[in-house]
């Protein structure tokens, strides 16, 4: 996955300038369940490839069909949490710092409005990990999900 991320950004930066694009950079500033931005982030868009950053951390490439209108969207992401204050149990031990790792992929689709608000959706399949840590030792999960993405934003 760490790879599929490096593709990504590598297209971004080459075909950016590639593509007939409008003149500048448009934002996009999001709040909600996402993958590519975090629960809150901003995307800089140009052409049809986006880059985004969100909190928790979370940095991501899209390509999306059209730009500055309804469109259809691709893209990879990166993902990291951590908690040192996790008090919680797994598999009935104790641990009191978690840290989990994410790489994925996706497709959605985001509505523009001329205001510039939007909504997008969309569904990814990720590669995790999970490490959680007590005075004793590490507890390491890894595996697969598929999530759901939503938010909104705006777009100037």
């Amino acid at each position: 996955m760490k790879k599929i991320l490096l593709i990504g950004a590598l297209l971004f930066s080459n075909c950016v300038f590639a593509e007939e694009a409008n003149d500048g950079y448009s934002f996009n500033a999001k709040l909600g369940a996402s993958r590519y931005t975090g629960i809150f982030g901003v995307e800089v868009q140009k052409g049809k490839w986006s880059l985004g950053v969100g909190l928790p951390t979370s940095i991501s490439v899209k390509r999306y069909n059209y730009e500055n209108e309804d469109s259809l969207f691709y893209g990879v992401y990166w993902g990291k949490n951590t908690d040192d204050s996790y008090n919680d149990y797994e598999d009935g031990i104790l641990f009191d710092t978690y840290e989990r790792e994410s790489f994925g992929v996706g497709v959605g689709y985001i509505w523009l409005w001329e205001s510039g608000w939007n909504a997008s959706t969309g569904l990814s399949l990720e590669d995790f990990e999970q490490q959680y840590t007590n005075s004793n030792g590490n507890y390491l999960k890894t595996g697969y999900s598929i999530y759901l993405d939503l938010s909104v934003g705006y777009k100037f």
